[in-house]
């Protein structure tokens, strides 16, 4: 409601938040913002006092320990807790009090011995923050995720099945710890803070010896922690200071003393935690006694910093009150720009923001949402925006949020539904925090974060989502919306299927079948995993080859992507052996300072060095050998610079139809510059190679072109073009027909298939380009590919820049993500509306224009546009147009 809006906010932010003229700043769930006078009154504390290190007894030192212990008590008083029942630690961010308690446990597992077991069990909730999650490696007796609020209530309540309950049987002595967040820090979800009071008083078998730890880092930034009943409260709890006053960089672990036993029995000590250590001749030392955070505080405090919390408690407490006030105002603004956000549509009906709220939150409701808001961006076509594309257009603006992984793994993956073996995937595919691999297999790799602050305001809110309704509310019909041909339209012109598809795991072995219901991905233009390894000698570092080594012929991989491995059998002429080998997916051999080199294509592979691999194909093929990796093209340009290129020339569609090789021969040439292995296509399956992509006959082959004349294929809803194979010499997907004759058939020459992305087409299905077995196929000749207006556009594609302006209505051409980098600042120069096409372009236009009119239509809406769909598959841009 309108009332909790805190109204004095603007005049607040003129006087205490210089630093916020012209920036919208949204993550406050990052750090809050310090006040001016909270600078100016800690720099008038020191300018007039000394103070001293605390570990002496001179006037100067006596002060700072009478400051450090007043500040102590005012962090108890503001959390509302007794003195008697807590004490205060004080160390330097949320993951030290955490790494505190871990350690603690730590030492007692190592305690453990087999007549007197004392390791521990750790439980943690979903949505836990990186540094929660990282106790479980030094977990003895197990972990896990409890992956939904319903999954601890059942684990409270003591109505767990036996296979999933892990606590129940931890031997004598063993401890439990079980730890959630106050509040995600992804999605601003906040369980119930009742789970440490419930768990205490459970009487289920083992639980008395499981400890709480709660990470209150997220909640205090704008939620009052409540920790008056120490009866029900959490043991420890871990936050942060800057996430509450911005400033000084401090963390703290609150303690309930009832349970700062097991603290006291970590083996570490540090300076100032002991009275009496002997050094030489015997290990003996005495710890402090009178206060436990004396036994746990090592070293020197960090003085400055606690006498910096005085003051910032201070001016805290008089500009807002209370944190209650704070709540309340902060839940208005996000409710607010939630409500706003869902309220965005594109011109044809279709949401603009997929937000990601558990689905106990409601905004407006402080007990279970926190005020962030986190979501993606998707176009008018149903496919993602990049968030790394939409947070360097709002650095551009002034605008400061976060986007990513934002140290959540489990929040991330549930909201964005990636299971293991697909996170696995694209941590293999190059995927590392802070990169611009915003999209693998059709899923967003991370999301974008808001959040609110005390110091937020309804500008905030405003300009936010006038970026947002700015730039990537799509209100005009897009050309790839155009006379479209629909699925009747092709199933009534279909010519054959896709029998089935054959890939090469390993280069020279055999093929292998992709299973039938599995939808494969086209990877940098061709099927994926295929040729993805290959066998190297070991000492002349030779990729072998089957004609030298016919045994390769023998070995039989098989993928197994969910189970993330590759599982390689030797065949015999009966059946499989039992001989085989596994290999991970996900882990790539090292860089090798000698890198193997395929005669064929000429790719470079990293050789394994694990003596099972080479043991295994040595012994199979009978040569000293093991298996080597291609690297994959985006995992190395995460380290790899790019080199400058050049723009390509531009040939007219209209030339390119009219027979002309040059244009082809070009195509040719640039594509092998992109992709790094291109498809091929065989007619027959009588080839020495088998064919990856099988036909069925086609359906009326007295009527169909003959195969020689077959100029471009549309496979399901991929488009490709056939080349001359001769012109290719790398990895390649070969198409073949069946018929029950194969000695009967001519062989044709082998072509190559280059996918041919619709620059237009942001969808899904172009943004993780598949086949499927089954597919329908329809074959195209030089003369009928312009009855297919969808097949015009991707030919008028075909010839452009390598990278495209991410602002959808913009999407100029260029060449190079420096270029873009200088491109972008346009769009806060230059006003949007003023882009506008020519008088001459018009819906009539669109519809009726010939190939080579549509293609300069292009090049005037966007420069020549072509991404690189493996590099950035998130920035696929529609043209878009006004009506003159």
């Amino acid at each position: 409601m309108e009332k909790d809006y805190f109204h004095d906010i603007d005049q607040i932010r003129r006087q205490e938040y210089p630093m916020l003229e012209g920036t919208t700043y949204l993550d406050h769930a990052g750090t809050a913002l310090y006040a001016k006078s909270l600078v100016d009154q800690f720099s008038k504390d020191l300018l007039m006092n000394l103070f001293g290190n605390p570990h002496s007894a001179s006037a100067s030192s006596e002060l700072s320990t009478q400051r450090i212990e007043r500040v102590r008590l005012r962090v108890l008083q503001f959390f509302k807790a007794d003195p008697e029942q807590f004490d205060v630690v004080f160390v330097a961010n949320a993951t030290a009090a955490i790494k505190m308690v871990m350690v603690a446990f730590q030492d007692h597992a190592e305690a453990s011995t087999d007549e007197n077991p004392q390791g521990f069990w750790y439980g943690y909730h979903r949505d836990s923050h990186t540094s929660l999650v990282g106790i479980r490696q030094l977990a003895t007796e197990g972990s896990r995720c409890f992956e939904s609020n319903e999954e601890v209530e059942d684990w409270l309540s003591d109505r767990l099945d036996a296979a999933s309950n892990q606590s129940e049987n931890l031997p004598n002595g063993c401890l439990g710890l079980f730890a959630y967040p106050a509040q995600s820090n992804m999605n601003g979800h906040r369980p119930p803070l009742s789970w440490s009071g419930r768990l205490r008083k459970s009487f289920a078998p083992g639980r008395e010896k499981i400890y709480t730890l709660l990470d209150a880092a997220a909640y205090v930034s704008t939620a009052q922690l409540d920790l008056s009943d120490a009866d029900t409260a959490p043991d420890f709890v871990a936050l942060s200071f800057y996430k509450i006053f911005g400033f000084p960089d401090l963390g703290a672990l609150i303690v309930r003393k009832a349970s700062g036993k097991l603290l006291q029995q970590r083996r570490y000590f540090g300076g100032g935690t002991v009275d009496m250590v002997i050094a030489m001749g015997e290990q003996w030392h005495a710890k402090k006694e009178h206060h436990l955070h004396e036994q746990l505080e090592d070293g020197t405090l960090p003085f400055h910093n606690i006498i910096a919390l005085d003051s910032a408690l201070d001016v805290h407490e008089r500009l807002y009150g209370s944190m209650l006030r704070i709540s309340a105002h902060t839940c208005y603004l996000a409710r607010l720009l939630y409500e706003k956000l869902c309220s965005l549509h594109h011109g044809n009906g279709s949401t603009v923001c997929e937000i990601y709220q558990d689905s106990a939150s409601r905004y407006g409701d402080s007990r279970g949402q926190a005020p962030t808001v986190a979501f993606n961006l998707r176009n008018s076509q149903g496919g993602w925006i990049g968030k790394s594309d939409f947070e360097r257009l709002a650095i551009v603006h002034n605008i400061q949020l976060r986007t990513g992984g934002v140290c959540n793994s489990g929040g991330i993956a549930s909201s964005l539904k990636l299971r293991p073996w697909e996170m696995r995937r694209n941590y293999s595919e190059g995927v590392r925090c802070g990169n611009e691999l915003d999209l693998l297999g059709g899923k967003p790799t991370g999301i974008v974060r808001v959040s609110f602050g005390a110091m937020s305001n309804l500008r905030d809110v405003e300009t936010f989502v006038n970026f947002v309704q700015k730039f990537y509310v799509e209100k005009v019909e897009t050309i790839s919306t155009i006379q479209t041909p629909t699925e009747d339209f092709y199933q009534q012109n279909l010519q054959c299927r896709v029998a089935s598809l054959r890939i090469s795991p390993i280069e020279g072995c055999l093929d292998w079948e992709v299973p039938f219901e599995s939808a494969w991905e086209l990877k940098g233009g061709s099927l994926a995993w295929d040729r993805e390894w290959c066998v190297v000698h070991l000492m002349t570092r030779e990729v072998l080859s089957p004609q030298k080594y016919p045994d390769m012929r023998l070995l039989q991989p098989s993928l197994h992507v969910e189970e993330g491995i590759l599982r390689v059998r030797k065949a015999s002429e009966s059946n499989l052996s039992a001989d085989q080998l596994t290999v991970s997916l996900w882990e790539s051999p090292p860089f090798a300072q000698q890198q193997a080199s395929s005669e064929v294509t000429g790719r470079k592979a990293d050789p394994y060095d694990s003596a099972n691999i080479a043991q295994f194909f040595t012994t199979s093929l009978g040569v000293p050998c093991t298996l080597a990796r291609f690297p994959d093209t985006r995992r190395s340009l995460i380290h790899t610079p790019k080199p400058q290129q050049q723009p390509r020339p531009y040939f007219s569609p209209l030339q390119f139809s009219s027979t002309s090789q040059q244009p082809d021969n070009d195509l040719t040439r640039t594509t092998s510059s992109i992709i790094e292995h291109p498809l091929t296509m065989a007619t027959t399956t009588s080839i020495e190679r088998p064919a990856n992509l099988i036909l069925t006959d086609l359906v009326d082959s007295s009527t169909s072109p003959s195969q020689h004349e077959w100029r471009y294929l549309r496979v399901g809803k991929q488009y490709f073009q056939t080349l001359d194979m001769r012109q290719h010499t790398d990895r390649m997907i070969e198409i073949s027909t069946t018929e029950d004759n194969i000695q009967d058939q001519t062989v044709s020459p082998q072509k190559h298939l280059r996918l041919l992305n619709d620059l237009n087409d942001r969808s899904l299905a172009a943004q993780n380009p598949t086949i499927s077995k089954g597919d329908p196929v329809q074959v195209f000749t030089m003369s009928t590919a312009a009855e297919d207006s969808k097949l015009r556009a991707c030919i008028a594609s075909s010839y452009g820049a390598d990278f495209v302006c991410p602002v959808p209505a913009c999407g100029k051409g260029l060449n190079s993500m420096e270029d873009i980098a200088k491109h972008i600042h346009i769009h806060k120069t230059v006003p949007f509306e003023s882009r506008t096409a020519p008088a001459s372009l018009t819906t009539s236009d669109v519809d009726t224009d010939p190939l080579t009119k549509s293609v300069e239509k292009i090049r005037w809406g966007r420069g020549t546009s072509k991404l690189r769909r493996f590099l950035f598959p998130s920035t696929f841009r529609a043209i878009q147009y006004t009506k003159a």
